[in-house]
Parts: C-alpha cells; sequence; structure tokens
C-alpha cells in the first residue's frame, strides 16, 4: 500500500459508500500521514539553495549570510501546520480521528495482531509455510 493507492481507494470505493457524517479513525501507517506538499518543512537531509528557495516562496526573510544549520532553524520556527493528503475526507462531509503514535492499546488491531503473533511464536516447531499457516489458523480459532 502506498499514499497515492491508498486516496485512489479512499475517493473511488470508501468515501462514497459512507453516510454523512461518518467518523474515520486512523492509524499511524504512512500512507495516512502523507504531508501535502505546501504543508511540508525543509529537513537536515535538504541542500542549503532548496531551504532558501523554500524561504524566499514564503517569504520568509532570512540573512544573506546564514549558514544551513540557521537557516534551518528559521525554517522550523515558520513550520506551517500539518495537512495531510487525505484531509480530503473533510470535503466529503465526514471527520478524521488519529490514533496516537506508540499507543498500541488505543488501537484494537494492534492488540489483535499482537494475541495473534504471541499464538504462533509460542506454537511455531519449525519455519515452513505450511507449518506457520497451520498455527495461524489455530491461532485464529483459540
Amino acid at each position: 500500500m502506498n499514499a497515492d493507492l491508498f486516496v485512489r481507494w479512499l475517493t473511488s470505493q470508501l468515501l462514497p459508500s459512507l453516510p454523512e457524517p461518518a467518523v474515520l479513525v486512523l492509524d499511524n501507517a504512512p500512507y495516512h500521514n502523507q504531508l501535502r506538499e505546501d504543508s511540508r518543512c525543509p529537513n537536515f537531509s535538504t541542500i542549503k539553495a532548496d531551504i532558501m528557495k523554500w524561504l524566499r516562496c514564503r517569504q520568509i526573510p532570512f540573512p544573506p549570510n546564514a549558514t544551513r544549520p540557521e537557516l534551518l532553524q528559521i525554517c522550523e520556527q515558520n513550520r506551517p501546520l500539518p495537512v495531510y493528503n487525505i484531509d480530503i475526507i473533510r470535503s466529503w462531509g465526514h471527520e478524521v480521528v488519529r490514533l496516537s503514535p506508540a499507543h498500541p492499546e488505543l488501537n484494537a488491531i494492534e492488540q489483535v495482531w499482537g494475541f495473534m503473533k504471541k499464538r504462533v511464536r509460542s506454537s511455531l516447531q519449525r519455519f515452513t509455510r505450511a507449518d506457520l499457516h497451520a498455527r495461524i489458523e489455530e491461532a485464529k480459532v483459540g
């Protein structure tokens, strides 16, 4: 899955089928959190010329002889609020709730995966595809 495929599925399949208003709860998958281009800020891997271009485009003043770290600090001070590609959900009349990162207890599917992995790991004798499938089926039932 990637952000483009997710947005395509979201706009062609899911959103048209939902009654208004609906609340979509999203985890922290990378394709759920891709920033729109205008919401991105230069980072430590951005070259100095691109940092300066980013600042000029936003009409943010900076000293002409500023070092790269100084420019990055100015960028950070002027970081735009995050706007995500999937925030189009709101334009369809729905709301988005994002789960907190690193809090699997708030995300039920993470608890299910944790249970399944523990069951499979504890009963897996050999690591063959057939044995793995058999243990997964056992974990589903048990």
